[in-house]
């Protein structure tokens, strides 16, 4: 029999212990981290329970990537940071994931207990920090509690509209061993919530909703993140061929139902997609897991007419009602709502609405087409200046499969790529959302390609945004990891010093230095690409993307190329 090591023997029976136990126990066979003093026992503890840690170099970055990996799955994404400053750096990993709706759980290490107001090293109201934030977030005072709150925490996550949790984990507490006499056995977790109702169907919404549905000549579906988290690929194909109106997604419901211009026409964004704004003459808006908002120009009468209806269902009580007022609403699961909705359908109907979707499918058909012509009208205008975006986007084109995932950061240069390709699968699909953190791109598109080793990962990033995480590469060299980084260099802060001359004639604090980020991607032992001649993009793109594990692809790009489909909120 192997010998236990007195580190072993402090960890048995400790909360840390506890924890790591619960984590195993719910599925989490992964954790993203950073490791410090506080969580050095949690680190043992989720070592000895085998789970794995993906090591990283920046505690945001952590917290991105479990957000990663909680978009590319479905299930909640763990990152575990030391306290105080480590706490402190993981807040905008934190807010974009609350922004996504994404179930992130952040485990901080914390000082302990008894050095509270008492002159203790890094003591911080680390929960007080995140309480804005996050749906729930708790400093556990006991080691006895760490199995109920891990429990809870992990449903809180996932519940309602999913979003990012913090428990903090206060040294002592880590450390401490359980009571006598309290029950130590690990709780029981289940994903599937026994407090989430199995609605059947009926009611006065409902039937309103059926009505609604039956009268409309103009009707448009909107997923959202909701859809994502109860819909498979194959079950929302089967719901939309029978409801067989126009479909467009946004956030995590992005490729849920992949853009064929058929039936899904893409980004439910005019900012993004033209034919979307084809849906300003829509009559019925319905909204699935989904709320007006900044997509939907905050509905505003520009857009929507006064007239319009809204039928929306929700998860979330707060996003019902949103801006718009609803015809009709449904709080709850969304799928059996849609499902009810679909199957109650007149399919004559339908065929009365045939011109409405004829006309989204022109649209469609319109913005495919148009690419080529943008790229020629902006070379024949610029015909001295660097390579224009899109060149690049037609060119990885060649290469696109349907599982392809593709990761948009925040910049000018990502926009190109966030309206060019169309979102094929479920869960295949990322962008800052609504709270667009810059950088965020690289460590979120880490996350997809651990949930997906096999499967190509595409990164897009301006040189800006790719200096806030570039050190996580090592990671992504370390593990393996076979993402494509493709870096839009065109050595300023763009969207800014666009603006700027707009709006002052004359830019300030804009500029970026002269780097070669290929060169960064070879010191620390990734593949590293340049290309600034128009005529070798293909080659350099070929060999790229052909090669083995994590490659940076530096492109020299213009200056103020803007984004695509200008459109006024």
């Amino acid at each position: 029999m192997p010998e236990v090591s007195e580190g072993q023997q402090r960890i048995e029976g400790s909360g840390a212990e506890l924890l790591a136990q619960t984590l195993k126990s719910s599925g989490i066979d992964r954790v993203f981290a950073l490791c410090g003093d506080h969580i050095n026992h949690l680190y043992r503890a989720l070592d000895l329970n085998g789970v794995e840690i993906v090591s990283v170099h920046q505690e945001s970055a952590a917290v991105h990537m479990a957000d990663g990996w909680a978009r590319a799955t479905g299930q909640p994404g763990v990152a575990v940071v030391t306290g105080a400053p480590g706490h402190t750096n993981t807040i905008t990993g934190l807010a974009c994931a609350q922004h996504a709706g994404s179930p992130v759980l952040l485990i901080s290490g914390a000082t302990p207990l008894e050095q509270r107001e008492r002159g203790g090293m890094q003591v911080l109201p680390q929960s007080d920090l995140t309480r804005p934030i996050t749906k729930f977030s708790h400093e556990i005072a006991a080691s006895d509690h760490y199995g109920e709150f891990c429990i809870r925490s992990l449903q809180i996550a996932q519940d309602g509209t999913p979003g990012p949790v913090n428990l903090n984990a206060p040294l002592d507490t880590l450390l401490g061993m359980r009571q006598a006499g309290v029950d130590g056995r690990t709780p029981s977790y289940r994903s599937e919530l026994a407090c989430r109702p199995d609605y059947k169907g009926g009611g006065k919404q409902m039937d309103d909703a059926v009505a609604l549905l039956a009268q409309a000549q103009r009707p448009i579906l909107i997923l959202g993140s909701g859809a994502f988290f109860e819909y498979s690929e194959d079950e929302i194909a089967r719901v939309t061929s029978l409801l067989n109106i126009p479909v467009f997604t946004v956030e995590l419901a992005r490729g849920l139902l992949p853009d064929d211009g058929q039936l899904c026409f893409g980004y439910g964004d005019p900012f993004f997609s033209t034919s979307f704004r084809e849906a300003r003459g829509a009559d019925l808006v319905i909204l699935i897991g989904a709320q007006v908002d900044c997509h939907q120009v905050m509905g505003r009468l520009h857009f929507f007419a006064e007239n319009t209806r809204f039928i929306q269902a929700h998860r979330d009580a707060h996003k019902i009602g949103m801006n718009r007022s609803n015809a009709a609403s449904f709080c709850g699961p969304v799928k059996p709502f849609l499902n009810y909705l679909a199957e109650s359908s007149d399919n004559g109907a339908s065929v009365r609405k045939a011109d409405w979707m004829a006309r989204f499918r022109d649209a469609y058909q319109q913005e495919r087409n148009s690419w080529q012509t943008v790229l020629s009208v902006a070379e024949q205008s610029e015909p001295q200046a660097a390579m224009h975006p899109l060149k690049v986007c037609i060119s990885l084109e060649r290469h696109l499969t349907d599982r392809t995932t593709i990761t948009v950061d925040a910049g000018d240069f990502i926009h190109w790529a966030r309206s060019f390709f169309p979102a094929r699968g479920r869960g295949r699909w990322m962008d800052g959302g609504t709270f667009g953190a810059l950088g965020a791109g690289l460590p979120l598109g880490m996350g997809a390609q651990l949930a997906a080793p096999e499967d190509p990962v595409w990164i897009f990033l301006g040189d800006g945004g790719f200096s806030f995480y570039s050190w996580e590469l090592v990671t992504a060299v370390q593990m393996g990891l076979p993402i494509k980084v493709i870096v839009g260099n065109d050595a300023a802060w763009g969207i800014e010093k666009r603006l700027q001359l707009r709006d002052y004639g004359k830019a300030v604090g804009c500029e970026l230095p002269d780097i070669r980020y290929d060169a960064f991607a070879e010191m620390v032992g990734a593949r590293g690409f340049h290309v600034s001649d128009p005529d070798k993009l293909d080659e350099v793109i070929d060999d790229f993307i052909a090669c083995t594990g994590p490659a940076v692809l530096d492109v020299r790009i213009r200056q103020l190329a803007g984004r695509p489909f200008q459109f006024e909120r």
